[in-house]
């Protein structure tokens, strides 16, 4: 590339006429390289390419300058019609349209010639170009509540998968084979043992829970509370059923359903007692009736009963 194309814009005068020397000098710089690329040809000299867009070296060298001097539109013509031709041939794009480079070339003018109402122009598209530019960066970011959501997806997926890595330590602790009769016998004392409490007044029970059952309980209808909040309450529906018949325990159901009834939630109830007393075996559905009852909910105790004998 020729010095004269290269050559540094020093100073902060003629805003405008800068903004039309750097849409002008690659176009000015496609003619020059396509012109000057044959084995044989010579570098194209700046004489003969300014000859070629019928001015002369003089009149170009101010045009690629800050030099107050403006080219006319007949030259802005001349330069994109021929920089089209070659950007055709080499199959390099433009990259401006000739509506946008006579739009600078007249606000250079204008601001060359001090006209008000040009530099005002100049001055609103700066300013324009500039909350475009903000709007295009605040567009491009990602938003919180997308963020937020994602992180509670990860963390119900992190929650899942320590569920089922417990779930199969326990199983291999107590390897019974479930169809024997004294596997059976054994899950049936397990199932009575977690969930009777100890001889203690009404008012202690609730500290003989695990809490990490209610840790798990809070979660699960935590998550399903601020999907229903953002109007997906079929997804809501849909991760509590998921997460009681595959994840938690009778118990833990019992007390996602008392928590969800404190939070006054009281559709997401109606729908998990009916399907999980649809879907659900006799035993855990008489447990979670069970706990029910203990939990002072005796009314959601008899409406899975219900459920179940549908």
């Amino acid at each position: 590339m020729p010095h004269w194309l290269t050559k540094p814009l020093v100073g902060d005068s003629l805003p405008r006429k800068r903004q039309l020397i750097a849409a002008m000098r690659p176009l000015l710089g496609l003619l020059w390289a396509q012109s000057s690329a044959g084995p044989d040809s010579a570098p194209l000299k700046q004489a003969e390419l300014a000859e070629h867009l019928d001015s002369n070296s003089t009149s170009l060298s101010r045009f690629v300058s800050l030099d107050p001097r403006v080219p006319g539109q007949k030259f802005i013509e001349n330069l994109y019609k021929e920089a089209c031709l070659e950007a055709a041939a080499s199959g390099v794009p433009v990259g401006i349209t000739l509506e946008a480079l006579q739009d600078l070339r007249t606000s250079a003018d204008g601001e060359r010639r001090g006209c008000p109402s040009c530099v005002e122009l100049g001055g609103r598209i700066d300013s324009l170009t500039s909350e475009l530019s903000s709007l295009t960066t605040q567009l491009n970011a990602p938003c919180p509540a997308c963020v937020t959501r994602e992180k509670e997806r990860d963390d119900a997926v992190a929650l899942a998968a320590s569920l089922r890595r417990e779930a199969a330590e326990l199983r291999a602790k107590v390897p019974v084979p479930e169809t024997s009769e004294a596997g059976l016998q054994a899950r049936l004392a397990m199932a009575k043992a977690r969930r009777a409490p100890l001889p203690v007044h009404r008012q202690q029970q609730d500290r003989q829970r695990s809490q990490k059952e209610a840790a798990v309980a809070r979660q699960l209808a935590a998550q399903a509370r601020d999907l229903d909040g953002a109007g997906q309450p079929d997804e809501a529906l849909a991760l509590l059923r998921r997460g009681t018949t595959e994840l938690l325990s009778p118990a833990e159901t019992a007390l996602v359903i008392v928590e969800l009834r404190q939070q006054k939630l009281d559709h997401l109830v109606d729908d998990l007692i009916h399907v999980y007393g649809r879907d659900q075996g006799d035993r855990p559905v008489m447990t979670v009736a069970a706990e029910l009852h203990e939990e002072g909910a005796p009314d959601d105790a008899g409406a899975v009963l219900r459920a179940a004998l549908k």
